[in-house]
């Protein structure tokens, strides 16, 4: 243990500029071309056996060992947000309304070390170690499509971690859990569809924006009078967006949500429920209520003899056991094709520690090194 350590904080400085370096050069979903490009030179010089660029803009980097006991694989997300930085950085992004706001600036610069680190050792690795860089993890899902393309196969992946750096928990910390840690979710359209008329004769029209509004309040019921107090779900109502002019009645209202939920069985009883609360507005206000789900991700589940093998390798002061959030995550299709393990890097130094997905997200870049630790430890790097 000892021995990882020491070879890891010697590459700090590298961290430090790879983290930067990537920073500076956010793309949004699949369009992440600039970054790719970035992974691929720094990969390609580090000659693995196999580098390829995998699904939509994702990239498949294989070591193989001489006598293999298994696979592993690392997966690091490579997508930005569209959110302006607020850092005030010196490595603030250079393109303009896109910012690393998430970590996964991190989370790259803590893969290509580990690739660096088991290209230094390749001749004496017990293991296969696959690396996978994977965009759109912010928007559609870009694991699916590297699954399909054949990321966790040639060699067969055995088992697959991932990290997120997390400003919920104390820098030093490692976070991790069996079973569910990250929620199922389901982004959902709704569209009513009205009769618009004169604002001063209400009667002669069916009132669009009147129908959401009950909408709205009839999706908060879902949580607090059908789902079990033992069991967690969310529904959220982010935007809504109806009305053409004050004295108007209103005739099309667009509203936009998202779903949560960690059991499946809860998931299905807050859709059959939407559905019914849909049906009865319409019967209800005369309008046409139309739904769709343009994406949802399953919960990401710890396997559990990973945990307990990984457990092993920290001590009591340096891994917290930690709670279940109801973020999402689409690691979580890779674990449902191989066994996998999540967990959270923590980079919290104060109460004031900038929330993800802020135009001021920064962390102690010292939490670098706790994440390629946390990937060499639990892969079972010697």
């Amino acid at each position: 243990m000892m021995k990882i350590r020491e070879a890891v904080k010697q590459q700090f400085d590298e961290l430090v500029r790879l983290r930067r370096d990537l920073h500076k050069i956010p793309g949004y979903s699949f369009d992440v071309s600039e970054t790719r490009e970035y992974l691929m030179d720094y990969l390609n010089a580090l000659a693995p056996d196999a580098l390829q660029i995998c699904g939509n803009n994702g990239i498949k980097a294989v070591f193989l060992a001489k006598k293999p006991s298994r696979t592993v694989a690392v997966r690091a997300d490579m997508d930005g947000l569209r959110v302006p930085e607020e850092t005030g950085c010196a490595f603030a992004s250079r393109n303009g309304g896109l910012m690393h706001a998430c970590g996964h600036d991190g989370h790259m610069a803590i893969a290509l070390v580990c690739a660096k680190l088991v290209c230094e050792a390749r001749n004496r690795i017990g293991k296969n170690y696959v690396f996978l860089f994977q965009p759109a993890e912010e928007t559609v899902g870009g694991a699916q499509p590297m699954i399909e393309a054949g990321a966790l196969k040639n060699p067969d992946v055995d088992e697959i971690y991932g990290l997120h750096l997390w400003p919920y928990l104390a820098l030093g910390k490692v976070g991790m859990k069996p079973g569910p840690i990250m929620a199922q979710m389901c982004d959902f359209l709704i569209d009513i569809k009205g009769r618009g008329s004169h604002g001063a004769k209400p009667q002669d029209g069916n009132d669009a924006l009147v129908a959401a509004a009950h909408l709205v309040m009839g999706i908060q019921t879902i949580v607090s009078r059908s789902i079990d107090p033992y069991e967690t779900a969310v529904v959220t109502i982010g935007r809504v967006e109806g009305g053409r002019a004050q004295n108007v009645i209103c005739e099309n209202v667009h509203l936009e949500g998202t779903m949560r939920a960690f059991e499946p069985e809860v998931m299905e009883t807050v859709k059959r429920r939407l559905h019914e609360i849909l049906e009865g507005i319409g019967m209800m206000y005369g309008v046409e209520c139309g739904y769709h789900e343009p994406m949802g991700y399953p919960a990401v589940v710890n396997d559990t003899q990973l945990f307990e093998r990984a457990a092993k390798k920290f001590n009591g002061g340096e891994m917290e056991i930690a709670r279940p959030f109801m973020m999402a995550e689409d690691f979580s299709n890779f674990q449902r094709v191989v066994p996998g393990l999540y967990s959270f890097i923590g980079v919290a130094e104060s109460a004031d520690t900038p929330p993800l997905h802020s135009g001021r997200f920064n962390f102690n870049e010292q939490a670098l090194l706790n994440g390629v630790e946390y990937f060499l430890r639990v892969t079972g790097f010697e």
